[in-house]
């Protein structure tokens, strides 16, 4: 089953460039509790682990100090950004997340030749086992519908 506490999405905003500062005429709102499931109430030691869009790109790791930080959605162990080894390492199902992104960012910008393409979805296909077998510990699958791609029937229209 997956580990609220250790492997879960933060519900807290991390600010970006667009977000607007408050007027000094308006009183700062109280932020929004977590939710009961990502409390810590019961064990204040645990860690919280989440993906977030990278308040600095580039950052060094909070917990190897090794290896920076992504630009985009990255891992953050409480409020400090850890780089995606560490967070596959500590939190696997949202560390595998990570990694869907990052193949298939790579896949999509793959040109080539077509043994150049097909070597790259032979890998996805390969890396969608892999993570179907480490994720099918946690949670059954579903069907993502692509708008504009995906019928309600299961088939592509294009």
């Amino acid at each position: 089953m997956l580990n609220q506490a250790k492997s879960s999405a933060n519900p807290r905003r991390t600010p970006t460039a667009d977000t607007l500062a408050q007027s000094p005429a308006q009183p700062e709102a109280d932020p929004t509790p977590l939710p009961a499931a990502l409390s810590r109430t019961g064990n204040s030691d645990a860690p919280l682990y989440s993906i977030r869009l990278a308040d600095n790109p580039g950052t060094q790791c909070a917990t190897c100090g090794k290896q920076e930080t992504g630009a985009g959605p990255v891992g953050y162990l409480d409020d400090e950004p850890i780089c995606d080894l560490c967070l596959l390492e500590r939190s696997t199902d949202l560390g595998l997340m990570i990694a869907t992104i990052a193949v298939v960012r790579v896949y999509a910008e793959t040109g080539g030749t077509a043994i150049e393409r097909q070597d790259a979805l032979d890998e996805l296909g390969v890396f969608a086992r892999i993570y179907h077998r480490v994720a099918s510990k946690s949670w059954p699958t579903r069907i993502f519908r692509i708008p504009g791609f995906t019928a309600k029937d299961d088939t592509t229209t294009h």
